[in-house]
């Protein structure tokens, strides 16, 4: 199809036969004042720059019905409420007037003259004109389906309330014959009666059915604290045990032991006050002390022994490692290539080696390297 990429002025003349884009869908729209008309519902729509207008209609006249002037079949048209004595109209009210004996509409506001309504207009009800109800009568009334009161009484109100509690008695006040009781519930609560008061309290032994949530802090005060759980959840990451000692000298010992019922001894983590070492027991009898780090490396360097030997000249030397024990492991690696290498090694006393070799190790350039077993 042929496009036009600029606009077509017809300088006053007519488009004739011309179809404005009918189609069953809007097309893409492309600027204010586009034009298509719907086939799926016959109406022409423009498009305003964010949305498509349905402009069609048929409307060919508007006409003043009862009440109202004005009306016409082209260009603006007006109608009127109509006017005269009896309805007066404003930018912004209707005033309705009629004679003073009756009532009187102005500016929204319905005035009713004294006398205005009779018998006719209100039907009389067997109604008692009157006041109902005090502090001791309760008032009744019956309206039927027109909104009308067509009965009005009193009722009595009862003066009597028994009150009991789960113990204790009380003179109360009496309602009707009904009884309020206010009960606790077995292991939660606790009421007791005295007088006119009703106290609610805890029991001394409190046992709670389901969840039990303490928002502020919670402090048990008692000799032994049992938690029957399988889960428990701490957001403190420190555990403090002893924690009533406030003196200079503690002498209790604490720590934690797990119960391994008939099957064995229990076993437990325990701080030692007499030695002030942390200590073990696999056995629930013989504890022993876990070592700090530096400790572990010095048990660790007391079982090892590391020296370069090679001078170029002699074939024999002797290592002395001082592990007072001729069960060692010797490794040797030579100190250019780091290779393994192999010599005779005689482990000659208990804290000495022997290392010989075919020929001369150069300076240095042999690693020895010696491990205690046991």
């Amino acid at each position: 199809m042929a496009r036009y990429l600029s606009n077509i002025n017809l300088t006053g003349n007519q488009l004739q036969n011309a179809l404005l884009h009918p189609t069953g869908t809007a097309p893409t729209a492309l600027g204010a004042g586009q034009v298509y008309f719907n086939t799926g519902n016959s109406s022409l729509y423009v498009y305003d720059g964010s949305s498509w207008i349905n402009v069609s209609g048929d409307i060919s006249e508007v006409i003043a019905g009862s009440g109202l002037s004005g009306g016409g079949t082209s260009g603006s048209v007006t109608l009127n409420i109509g006017q005269g004595d009896g309805i007066t109209v404003s930018a912004n009210s209707i005033a309705v007037n009629a004679a003073a004996s009756q009532f009187n509409f102005a500016s929204g506001v319905l005035t009713i003259s004294t006398g205005a309504i009779g018998p006719d207009e209100l039907e009389n009800t067997t109604v008692t004109a009157g006041s109902y109800g005090s502090s001791t009568l309760i008032p009744t009334f019956t309206v039927d389906a027109d909104g009308r009161l067509t009965a009005a009484g009193t009722a009595a109100i009862s003066t009597t309330l028994t009150l009991a509690a789960d113990t204790g008695t009380g003179n109360g006040v009496s309602i009707g014959n009904d009884t309020l009781t206010i009960a606790g519930t077995a292991n939660e609560i606790a009421t007791s009666l005295s007088g006119d008061t009703i106290t609610i309290s805890l029991p001394d032994d409190v046992t709670i059915g389901n969840n039990l949530i303490v928002s502020g802090n919670l402090t048990v005060s008692g000799t032994t604290t049992t938690v029957n759980t399988e889960t428990i959840n701490l957001a403190d990451n420190i555990i403090t045990l002893n924690s009533n000692y406030a003196g200079s000298s503690p002498f209790e010992n604490a720590g934690i032991e797990v119960e391994r019922g008939t099957a064995d001894d229990n076993v437990s983590l325990v701080w030692n006050e007499s030695t002030n070492r942390w200590t073990f027991t696999n056995d629930g009898t013989n504890f022993n002390n876990i070592l700090l780090a530096s400790e572990v490396q010095s048990t660790v360097t007391d079982r090892e022994y590391k020296v370069s030997i090679g001078n170029g000249v002699d074939t024999s030397y002797t290592v002395t490692h001082n592990l007072a024990t001729r069960d060692v492991i010797v490794h040797l690696f030579d100190n250019s290539t780091y290779d393994t290498v192999y010599a005779d090694v005689v482990r000659t006393t208990t804290n000495t080696l022997t290392v010989s070799f075919a020929s001369a190790p150069a300076l240095n350039d042999i690693r020895v390297l010696v491990t205690k077993i046991g």
